[in-house]
């Protein structure tokens, strides 16, 4: 196991020019502790960060203006919360997935992806997140509070995971997703098989009245004709005995 800083500082060292770093990638170097970035650090720059698949347990920032890719997945992270979003201004794509997570705080306004699968949410607060198109929250057990903005409504299932969670449905604007099954209902199609079985039960009970009325009909002429032929034979009677 090696120290974070220690292999920063060995490959991206002080003395080099950091200001024209644009990726920094660390990943898969069984790295442990927390990585610095912070303004002495001089990575103001870079644009992607890449930790995954180490021991990291936690980071300091500074000030990272261009920074929209973090990838912290496959870590041992305890929490994420940043109090400042000044400090990430751009920072919209995140991958925290398999980490040890049970906090993130609320979601950046900006933020486009964020994939914070297995790990040990209770809550996730994103109704900030009015821009958010990709969202993974799986295999989070015992998260059972999911709050999102309501533009959230992705149109590609594979956009949007919600398994492996004590929530139950979510409804966007356009999709029931059911997060024990890991469906996905289209609403429209579903008010489209209302109106058609609506439509059915309605031509169902025209023709049950239609033909409560023929018979109703029927039922009258033939009593009009009973009384009129008895009536015709009562005369025909009275006629007869005069005669």
């Amino acid at each position: 196991m090696v120290d974070a800083n220690q292999y920063i500082n060995q490959h991206y060292p002080p003395s080099a020019n950091r200001l024209n770093i644009k990726t920094l990638d660390v990943s898969n170097n069984n790295l442990t502790n927390i990585i610095n970035l912070g303004p002495s650090e001089n990575f103001t720059n870079i644009v992607e960060l890449n930790t995954s698949f180490n021991q990291i347990i936690g980071f300091s920032l500074g000030v990272l203006p261009q920074m929209r890719i973090m990838d912290f997945s496959h870590n041992l992270m305890a929490n994420f919360i940043i109090t400042n979003s000044a400090l990430l201004p751009k920072l919209s794509i995140i991958n925290f997935s398999y980490n040890l997570l049970s906090d993130i705080g609320p979601g950046s306004v900006i933020l486009t992806h964020l994939d914070i699968s297995n790990n040990l949410l209770t809550r996730l607060d994103l109704q900030n997140c009015k821009n958010l198109v990709a969202l993974n929250c799986s295999a989070n057990p015992n998260l059972s509070i999911l709050i999102l903005h309501s533009s959230f409504d992705p149109s590609d299932s594979n956009n949007f995971d919600c398994r492996g969670t004590s929530i139950g449905q979510i409804n966007t604007t356009s999709f029931i997703f059911d997060c024990r099954t890991g469906t996905r209902t289209l609403k429209n199609a579903t008010v489209s098989q209302s109106n058609n079985n609506a439509s059915n039960h309605d031509t169902l009970y025209i023709g049950i009245i239609i033909g409560m009325g023929i018979i109703i009909f029927g039922g009258i002429l033939f009593l009009f004709f009973w009384f009129s032929k008895r009536r015709s034979t009562s005369v025909i009677n009275a006629n007869y005995g005069s005669k």
